[in-house]
């Protein structure tokens, strides 16, 4: 189920704040404030200050104490490509880049720590004897106790030359890095965010900050204590007016107490515990969701019921239910319940019942809100039916569901306009809208014809509104013709065939010249037109020579382009599974080397080498025995062509 965290200050905590102001002002030099001193310096002495960014993130943790505490998720793996498990690490040092591109241009960890992999090369720097590691994506140097990962040689080189102290460390770039660290006592891990980006709300936009620094403190398995704290560049800007307006910017957390705030001149700190166990609690609740209505819809009944499809008991108090994105009357919908669950339907009068009615439940938790929606009506059925000679389109209703007609539009847009935008784009203009069944009721069997509709026009039918967000049904005319293909990877042939749609029986014949085939968006040396003037009822088949395994061929149609179909050349295989044996029982025959086979769990990837399981070439007959837990198996060629498939569990 979707969960939305609410947007915050400091990752931070929603419940009323009981703000208690120090009695007088200490200066920086006066507050007491411990150093990190050696329970980091063993990962932030490999920070260089050639990592460092305007706008930017240091996070250190003391990983062994952090798994001490009982969290409601379980840890992520670290080293990205390395699959480096949490339990294996101590300590940890990640630097993250905040400009217009999110990154994160070093990490380093400490502990017993084993990268998968080959050791690319052994190597010495700045005095340092190191093993290094690649991926496609990072470089790893690994030395007795430190993992040093990045995304290139340099910044590798950089981190053990600052180690050795032959350049400036990361603290030494910016200063303010190393007062928030130094802010809170005894941390088991520390954040230090330096950016513009800080979601004060918006009456404080003029209100500058230095730094916020967050920290964590395991107090026992259940409990975390959390310290939010913002350094203010002046001190007057610390309001009460100000502290107060930040209370409802903080997301959800669970608490055992009221959380505090505690103003030191510039510092403004929040402070929480939380509760870990009420945490779990909530995680392991399943909200009610997976909202189900039946298609056939009464309207002589006074209420439509709506089923809820899962879900643990949950009080109605902490739910609501949004129609039309309006909160609707919990006294109707709820129907007496006290509780929601599994089963259980809730309601909404006949009346609100219309096309594209959009409902959503949510269940408002400490954690934040989940939710779960459906679409009343939202497809309704419509037949179309194209003709290509005198280009109309025949658009016909075909469900039972009587409509309004002053709310069902018709509306054509260009081939070019056809492709989705994004929510937050504006839709293109139709080239034509109309409203045919105005004043009137559409019902089964009503039919309208569009004029002037072209192959590639996307149509939608839209009920108050005509954009595709508005649609009830949408229909793109395709281009006369269809393409098959087949590829002969022995002789490495392509042939591609074409040959009339069903739809288009009765037309006109297409002229073969108004077809192209292309290799990689290139046209081939044969085409159609070669050998036919136009496209006869039992198609027409172009055959290309030396044709490699992996490229794309498409055929395309008109002036403008249309795509009528296409492949990427590639050998296939077809398997077969019969208790934890699979078979090769059809398709082509291919080298053991050049095969892989990926295999899934329950919980896991494995890929084998068919070169070690079998010998010489893979053909028809020759077997593979996989596990019993194994759940589907995938063929791969060449490292990236996916050939073959086939689920195991399947009798």
């Amino acid at each position: 189920m979707t969960q939305y965290p609410r947007r915050t200050l400091l990752g931070g905590i929603g419940m009323t704040i009981a703000a208690s102001v120090t009695a007088g002002v200490a200066t920086a030099d006066e507050t007491t404030a411990a150093s990190t001193g050696p329970e980091f310096d063993s990962v932030l002495s490999f920070l260089p200050g050639t990592v460092a960014s305007e706008s930017m993130m240091l996070t250190v943790t003391d990983l062994e104490r952090q798994l001490e505490a009982n969290e409601p998720h379980d840890p992520a793996s670290l080293g990205g490509g390395f699959q480096i498990q949490p339990d294996d690490v101590s300590k940890t040092a990640l630097v993250y880049s905040l400009g217009e591109d999110l990154s994160r241009p070093i990490k380093v960890l400490t502990g017993d720590i084993d990268l998968e992999g080959d050791v690319e090369a052994e190597d010495s720097h700045a005095g340092i004897d190191y093993e290094r590691y690649e991926t496609d994506e990072v470089v790893a140097a690994v030395t007795d106790d430190v993992v040093i990962i990045a995304p290139d040689t340099p910044t590798v080189e950089d981190a053990l030359e600052a180690n050795a102290g032959e350049t400036d460390r990361l603290l030494e770039a910016d200063s303010r890095l190393e007062e928030g660290l130094e802010t809170y006592d005894a941390a088991d891990g520390l954040t230090v965010s330096l950016t513009d980006e800080y979601y004060l709300p918006d009456k404080y936009d003029d209100v500058a900050i230095e730094y916020v620094v967050q920290a964590m403190t395991v107090i026992d398995p259940d409990t975390i204590e959390m310290r939010f704290g913002i350094r203010f560049e002046d001190e007057d800007d610390v309001t009460d007016a100000l502290i107060e307006s930040l209370t409802g910017e903080y997301a959800y957390v669970s608490t055992r107490e009221d959380p505090e705030v505690e103003v030191d001149g510039s510092l403004a700190t929040v402070t929480v515990e939380r509760d870990l166990e009420a945490e779990r609690a909530i995680q392991e609740h399943d909200s009610p969701g997976f909202l189900r209505v039946d298609r056939d819809i009464d309207l002589d009944d006074d209420y439509l019921e709506i089923e809820v499809g899962r879900g643990d008991p949950t009080p109605i108090e902490d739910l609501t239910l949004e129609v039309g994105d309006e909160e609707y009357d919990r006294e109707i919908w709820a129907d007496g319940h006290g509780t929601l669950e599994e089963g259980d339907t809730i309601r909404i009068e006949m009346d609100d019942v219309e096309p594209n009615l959009s409902l959503h439940l949510s269940h408002d938790h400490e954690l934040g809100s989940s939710g779960s929606g459906t679409t009343i009506l939202g497809n309704l059925r419509f037949a179309f039916e194209y003709d290509h000679d005198e280009e109309t389109l025949s658009v016909e209703y075909e469900d039972d569901f009587p409509l309004d007609g002053d709310g069902v539009s018709l509306a054509v847009y260009d081939h070019g306009d056809a492709d989705w935008v994004r929510p937050d784009e504006d839709e293109p203009e139709p080239r034509t809208t109309v409203q045919p069944w105005e004043d009137q009721t559409v019902s089964q069997g009503d039919a309208h014809t569009l004029e002037d509709v072209h192959p590639g026009d996307e149509i939608v039918v839209g009920w108050n509104g005509i954009s595709r967000r508005d649609g009830l049904r949408q229909y793109q005319v395709n281009p006369p013709g269809v393409v098959s293909f087949e590829y002969d990877y022995a002789a490495k042939t392509l042939s591609a065939t074409l040959e009339p749609s069903a739809e288009d029986e009765g037309d006109d014949l297409q002229p073969a010249a108004a077809y192209e085939l292309r290799i990689d968006e290139e046209p081939t040396a044969s085409q159609w037109a070669d050998e036919a003037e136009s496209v006869p009822a039992e198609g027409t088949t172009v055959t290309v020579d030396d044709v490699e395994i992996g490229v794309r061929a498409t055929a395309v149609w008109g002036d403008d382009e249309l795509r009528v179909g296409s492949t990427r050349t590639m050998p296939s295989v077809l398997l077969e599974a019969t208790d934890g044996t699979i078979e090769h029982v059809g398709g082509d025959v291919l080298a053991g080397s050049d095969l892989e086979a990926e295999v899934w769990t329950e919980s896991d990837r494995e890929t084998i080498d068919l070169e070690d399981e079998i010998d010489g070439e893979f053909t028809e007959g020759d077997t593979l025995e996989v596990d019993d837990d194994v759940q589907n198996l995938t063929l791969v060629y060449d490292d990236e062509h996916r050939i073959g498939w086939v689920d195991t569990t399947r009798e």
